[in-house]
């Protein structure tokens, strides 16, 4: 049904800039593109001092690069005009990296972060005269320790402030940061795409990583910005293997683009040529290995073979419809471009009384099916009975699914397991400040994971499901006529022992409402259908909240993140590989105080207060009616602010006031609608109630600018490891018991002195050229807990003992000052103990002091400066770029 050309699109063949929409990329005609890529360098600096090799090599380069079948070249240094040029010339595509001092504490110098920002903006302003440049990435795996020594959430809000310099300069370029597994927490808001290098050897592993990296790109696209593997370790024939699996496995995926590591197996950096590692797709002499070799015989693989696989099963695309003439035509006009092969379309139309019959029987490759008005359920079983496929996909009239949507849900039912398949609904692009805050506001139809792969819900609005299962469960239960019923069906499924499984390129454009009014009522609906689900699921279910889910919600405004209070695993040391982001699923403390159990608490204390007022003339009763409203203000306004203003403001803060508003109102109707169902019909939920699982606030913070710090340079190669190995070791010998912390710490160990002070240390080594180091490390103010209670309690008792006229009240005074005094003793001796221990293991380790005074500033590492007291220059990182 569909005569769209073979996709991907090469570059060549391209016209006009790509651009996002949503996971995928586009080009100038609309035609998805993938990156298809290679890695460029760095090299050695040629006669003309330029980090490319001599201009004859680089010309035979990109045409090779270009007979291979990459669309796509990646570097890391500024590219040539040379390089653009030959790019363009060869129909290739350029990813511009854009080097700044990286590697260090960048954060400790002003001029650092300026320096990067002035950067980005020039080489941004440079690139965007180049239309073969189609991105930029502002940075490149910034090391995870650095990350959490200058604090992940100032980081990523640093990162975001690169892609906004970026962006304003080359507004048609798409930019991005290129993070790793050990900081994939590193997810820009404002990235146009999810850039990720990743080095996994099996196949498994890297299929389960795709993923899991699909789901945090939460609907942009994925790109796979390294892959690769050594053929010194490995061999040629791995590699042309490897190079194989990846490539069908990010097809699989509906991966936005990937790029193999490298090129060549030459490589320069931080001043030397890097030769323990053989990772190209030709070696130093340009003679082509395996892989390179197959690259050339063949044909890229496309989502064409994908179609062929799932052809065998015929899907019925059943959209159930009442008085949806607004947006039925763009629906299926969607529909007639599918990819798959073999499918039909049913309209099952529930009593419209609107032109939703005329606009239906226009399309030729529409079966139009009408009931009496009977609800939602009831048509979704007419259009079971009245399909002829295996596999039911259901969506919403005003859906517009993606061309390739059957195709990769489809793919999904290989699995005999698999009962159900689904995959993101995101919003289409607004056309008004209204519909963009409608867009992000909470609670949208969400999926809901138990794991990367396996769901525990999936909306009806892309929901496939297969004929038979959904036969087996008796179909949809009629008494749900507007929501609920997708929830039932899935919940029941799995009852049955189906799987569920999410497939993030199975995309459909879901239009939220249109109207403040319609987002309210749409959200008093979802309430009710909570609470006809109660008297059905009552343990699913507690007096406080909606649903208690046993995964995690995911969704357009609710993907883990830094800012929704998703979880990091450091690992020990943080030095965990995979440092990955945990959303959670229970309740925070600013939930509690948002929705209408608590308004009715603040109206309660409120008015208790006025009373009490009255009677006995004191204010002080009217705190808490003042403070808890208050609280849910700041909530909502803490929710809304989690969101980027939309691109139609044209002032931020009317956009922020209205989604403060949505943020604010959402719950509480929602509440009214369920609780209201719920006596209603007599359903009383006996789930346990979840308690918040956190704090207010609990994020990874950086070591605070009150901590002592301390630094050492290294010759010879050591580093924090190995300061922190003699540490523990020579503990017991100042007395302190030496005790590691949890992998969400940022701390990497906590020293506890005889009286019960607790000291925590936080180290990071930055790598320069030659092999030499310096390491930070930065302890804390002591803390006794005991202490500080008691001093809290006295601190409480002295007032209340003058109101109470005890006559020796100045006793408590005198009890604070001295319980003060000596906890600053204790303190002083435990801080001088722990900057004892940190000299003695440094002496032990070879370690030379870092004079402060002397200390090499970012902008004097970036000149290339030495100092004469330490012997250092440079500023080059020596790792994989």
């Amino acid at each position: 049904m569909s005569d769209r050309n073979a996709l991907p699109s090469s570059a060549a063949a391209a016209e006009g800039r790509w651009h996002v929409e949503g996971p995928w990329l586009r080009d100038g005609r609309g035609r998805k593109v993938m990156m298809r890529g290679v890695t460029y360098g760095p090299f050695k600096p040629n006669n003309a001092g330029l980090p490319w090799p001599e201009d004859a090599q680089l010309r035979k380069d990109i045409a090779h690069i270009a007979s291979l079948g990459f669309n796509t070249v990646r570097v890391y240094e500024s590219p040539s005009n040379l390089l653009l040029d030959c790019c363009r010339e060869h129909g290739l595509r350029v990813i511009a990296g854009v080097p700044w001092t990286q590697h260090v504490d960048f954060f400790r110098d002003g001029w650092a972060a300026a320096d990067a920002i002035e950067r980005i903006g020039r080489e941004a302003r440079r690139l965007a005269a180049h239309p073969e440049v189609v991105g930029i990435l502002v940075g490149n795996e910034i090391e995870k320790t650095l990350v959490r020594w200058m604090g992940p959430e100032r980081v990523l809000h640093f990162i975001e402030k690169l892609i906004t310099e970026a962006r304003a300069h080359a507004p048609e370029t798409l930019v991005g940061y290129a993070s790793y597994p050990s900081t994939e927490y590193l997810v820009p808001r404002n990235a146009d795409f999810l850039a990720v290098n990743v080095f996994l050897e099996r196949p498994a592993a890297f299929r389960r990583h795709v993923q899991h990296l699909m789901n945090l790109a939460a609907g942009r696209p994925l790109i796979v910005s390294e892959f690769g593997l050594d053929t010194a370790s490995h061999g040629e024939a791995a590699q042309a293997e490897a190079l194989l699996w990846q490539e069908k496995i990010c097809r699989d995926a509906g991966v936005g683009g990937n790029f193999w590591f490298s090129y060549t197996d030459e490589w320069h950096r931080g001043g030397e040529e890097v030769t323990g590692w053989d990772f190209g797709l030709v070696t130093r002499e340009r003679r082509e290995k395996e892989a390179a070799s197959e690259l050339s015989l063949r044909r890229p693989l496309t989502v064409d073979s994908l179609r062929g696989a799932v052809a065998k099963e015929r899907v019925s695309v059943v959209v159930c419809t009442r008085n949806g003439s607004a947006t039925l035509a763009s629906c299926l006009q969607a529909l007639a471009k599918q990819t798959h092969p073999n499918y039909e379309v049913l309209v099952i139309d529930d009593g419209s009384t609107d032109t939703t019959p005329e606009i239906a029987k226009r399309y030729a490759h529409v079966r139009y099916v009408r009931q009496d008005h009977a609800g939602l359920s009831a048509a979704r079983n007419l259009g079971m009975t009245e399909a002829t496929g295996t596999l039911l996909a259901y969506t919403d009239d005003d859906c517009i699914p993606d061309e390739d949507w059957l195709v990769y849900a489809c793919h999904a039912f290989e699995d005999p397991q698999v009962a159900a398949a689904g995959g993101p609904n995101l919003p289409p692009p607004p056309r008004n400040l209204t519909e963009a805050c409608v867009a992000v506001a909470p609670g949208a139809p969400a999926h809901v994971l138990l794991n990367d792969e396996e769901a525990e819900h999936l909306p009806g609005c892309n929901l496939v499901i297969r004929k038979s299962a959904l036969h087996a469960i008796g179909g949809f239960r009629t008494e749900f006529t507007t929501a609920g019923d997708d929830v039932d069906v899935c919940w029941r499924l799995q009852s049955h022992g189906g799987k569920l499984r999410f497939v993030p390129a199975a995309l459909v454009w879901h239009h939220r409402r249109f109207s403040v009014s319609a987002y309210l009522r749409q959200q008093r609906g979802y309430g009710h259908a909570e609470a006809m689900l109660v008297r059905r699921y009552p343990h699913r279910f507690a007096w406080l909240g909606g649903a208690r889910w046993r995964g995690a919600i995911y969704g357009h405004d609710n993907a883990p993140s830094l800012r929704t209070g998703a979880l990091i695993r450091f690992g020990r040391f943080g030095n965990a590989l995979f440092q990955t982001l945990y959303a959670n699923s229970s309740a925070s403390g600013w939930d509690w105080v948002m929705g209408l159990p608590w308004l009715v608490l603040s109206m309660v204390a409120l008015a208790a207060g006025v009373l009490s007022t009255l009677l006995l003339g004191s204010m002080a009763a009217l705190i808490p009616g003042l403070v808890m409203p208050l609280l849910t203000l700041y909530a909502a306004w803490r929710r809304a602010r989690l969101q980027p203003p939309p691109a139609q403001a044209a002032s931020p803060w009317k956009s922020h006031m209205l989604l403060w508003m949505l943020c604010l109102l959402q719950p509480i109707i929602r509440d009214w609608g369920r609780l209201k169902g719920m006596v209603k019909l007599h359903a009383l939920p006996s789930g346990t109630t979840t308690w918040p699982a956190q704090h207010f606030s609990q994020r990874p913070s950086s070591p605070q600018k009150h901590w002592k710090h301390e630094a050492f340079w290294s010759e010879d190669g050591v580093g924090r490891e190995e300061l922190l190995r003699a540490m523990r070791r020579m503990s017991v010998e100042q007395n302190l018991a030496w005790q590691e912390t949890g992998d969400q710490s940022s701390c990497d160990a906590v020293l506890v002195s005889p009286q019960g002070s607790r000291v925590g240390l936080t180290t990071v080594t930055e790598y320069h050229e030659e092999g030499r180091r310096l390491t930070r490390i930065a302890y804390g103010l002591p803390s006794l807990w005991w202490l500080d209670r008691m001093l809290l309690l006295v601190a409480c008792a002295g007032p209340a003992s003058h109101f109470l006229n005890f006559r020796h009240a100045w006793l408590f005074a005198v009890l604070f000052l001295v319980l003060a005094c000596w906890r600053a003793h204790l303190s002083v001796q435990a801080r001088h103990a722990t900057r004892e221990l940190i000299y003695s293991a440094a002496e032990a380790c070879g370690l030379i002091k870092n004079d402060a005074q002397k200390e090499m500033s970012p902008k004097q590492l970036h000149e290339g400066r030495a100092l004469a007291a330490a012997g250092q220059s440079g500023e080059m990182y020596l790792n994989k770029p």
